[in-house]
């Protein structure tokens, strides 16, 4: 019992201990801020008591978009598998695919969409369903978490068009804040992407080709269908058609096809339907009556720029159909509800640590505290000029203490109000300092407590943090050679 509730609790316990520490350096670490001008000393801004409470409460609002979607896909799969069909498509998936090719192929759809889509929280929809089919494949519980938290976090680091800390990123340096997913050297982040997946799938064929036969497994939700509904829930056309649906309004709503690829149909569509098609009203004083912006929300934007609470509707709608389908009574959809928030409940906590970490160290805004500004100065200073060590190593600790790229660009100066250190300083080598901070984002995810979703893969697969270190320190070695390579040869070329 006691070695459960360890590796339940074990990764927020780091947490808390590094939110601890992240408290009391805020009493000997001068703080700090960044402009286009440079650095500026702001001098020792010592966090209390009443900044653990605003710390908390500025964390929750931080990450509830992400938690909310967590507690939705917690609901819609604990839906799922009230149904024998869910299972059965499960089942028929796993005994047709061949081990190696359900993990190699799992991993390249889950790295590649996380590399392109908006949304990195958006992935994690279709992630319950590759567990349980990998689970069914009778798949140790660390290559399972490999194959989807882990080759999540694969495209992170090789963010393309995609992931909202990279336009966080574009938009906080003023590099192309027009259309902020036109990012520099694009194609030499596809590249570490796809030596990332190489990389990545080598060394978990290896691990899954020595794990034991008998290996303990692992699924998010375990399916439970009431004995005497099990006939009728067989049927599997509702949960394909749903599935099909599905994927294509991810993709749909969570590329960028405006700002990415110029395409302007789907913002032409939604102002048409949202702008032109209306019933006029019955008098001169009645107003108009538009059919989809009232019947869909005002806030709804157009395909390609989704937030989390769009795709939160639609599983929800999407849950309440099944629930329809298969005849599931309230009761029993009540509980199903409590089943999934249940199982997302710790790792949400997790999500908030995470943000109460980067709050504290750096955003002056919140905790009126950035002493993280100063550490990096010290570590610039060192050299003159761009110096492809001391920037490494300046963004390695950046990424370590937060969890939202964007936030790294709004260290050096938010160029809105008051230009950027960055753009200033190494404009000649633009290129190689925006690969820098935006893979090394991606490389630190893989082992830092507070990485959102190496986190909710860990406690949601209870699988323990020392473990995964053990596991992945050989691919973190091999991947950082690599990058140190990429990031010479773009500054000597």
């Amino acid at each position: 019992m006691k070695k459960k509730k360890e590796s339940k609790y074990g990764l927020l316990k780091v947490v808390l201990v590094m939110l601890a520490v992240a408290f009391v350096l805020s009493w000997i670490i001068p703080s700090g801020a960044y402009s286009s001008s440079g650095f500026s000393d702001l001098g020792v801004l010592r966090l209390g008591i009443y900044d653990i409470a605003s710390t908390i409460y500025y964390a929750i609002s931080f990450g509830l978009d992400k938690i909310v979607l967590l507690f939705a896909i917690g609901a819609f799969y604990a839906v799922l598998t009230r149904t024998q069909g869910y299972e059965r498509i499960v089942s028929g998936i796993a005994n047709k695919l061949n081990k190696k090719v359900a993990v190699v192929l799992f991993s390249v759809i889950l790295a590649v969409l996380t590399s392109v889509l908006t949304q990195t929280f958006a992935v994690l929809i279709f992630v319950p369903f590759i567990v349980s089919i990998l689970n069914r494949m009778k798949l140790d519980k660390m290559t399972i978490l490999a194959t989807t938290f882990g080759s999540i976090l694969v495209g992170i680091m090789g963010a393309t068009y995609g992931t909202d800390g990279v336009v966080g990123l574009n938009i906080y340096l003023g590099y192309s804040s027009s259309t902020p997913n036109v990012m520099p050297a694009l194609w030499v982040r596809a590249g570490i992407l796809g030596i990332g997946l190489i990389l990545f799938n080598f060394f978990t064929l290896m691990h899954m080709s020595k794990a034991q036969k008998n290996a303990e497994s692992t699924d998010l939700f375990e399916v439970e269908v009431p004995e005497e509904m099990v006939e009728k829930r067989k049927k599997t056309i509702p949960i394909i058609i749903i599935g099909v649906l599905l994927f294509a309004i991810v993709i749909l709503g969570f590329v960028n096809w405006k700002a990415n690829f110029g395409i302007e149909a789907f913002d032409d569509f939604h102002d048409y339907v949202t702008q032109d098609i209306s019933i006029e009203g019955s008098s001169e004083d009645a107003d108009d009556f538009f059919i989809f912006r009232d019947l869909l929300g005002i806030q709804l934007g157009a395909l390609g720029e989704w937030d989390s609470f769009m795709i939160v509707s639609v599983l929800l709608i999407f849950t309440i159909i099944l629930a329809v389908c298969y005849r599931i009574k309230m009761n029993e959809l009540i509980d199903s509800f409590k089943r999934g928030i249940k199982t997302f409940l710790v790792p949400s906590l997790c999500i908030i640590g995470a943000y109460a970490l980067m709050i504290l160290v750096y955003h002056p805004s919140y905790a009126q505290s950035s002493y993280i500004a100063t550490i990096v100065n010290r570590l610039l200073t060192l050299t003159d000029g761009f110096n492809i060590a001391t920037m490494t190593l300046s963004s390695l600790l950046l990424n370590i203490f937060h969890t939202d790229l964007g936030f790294t660009g709004y260290v050096f100066g938010n160029i809105q109000y008051s230009g950027n250190f960055l753009i200033t300083e190494y404009a000649d080598y633009i290129n190689p300092v925006y690969t820098i901070l935006t893979s090394l984002y991606g490389f630190v995810q893989f082992f830092i407590p507070t990485s959102i979703i190496l986190g909710v893969g860990l406690v949601s697969l209870k699988v323990n943090y020392k473990d995964w270190l053990k596991y992945i320190w050989k691919f973190l070695i091999g991947m950082f050679i690599c990058l140190l390579i990429i990031f010479i040869l773009m500054s000597i070329i």
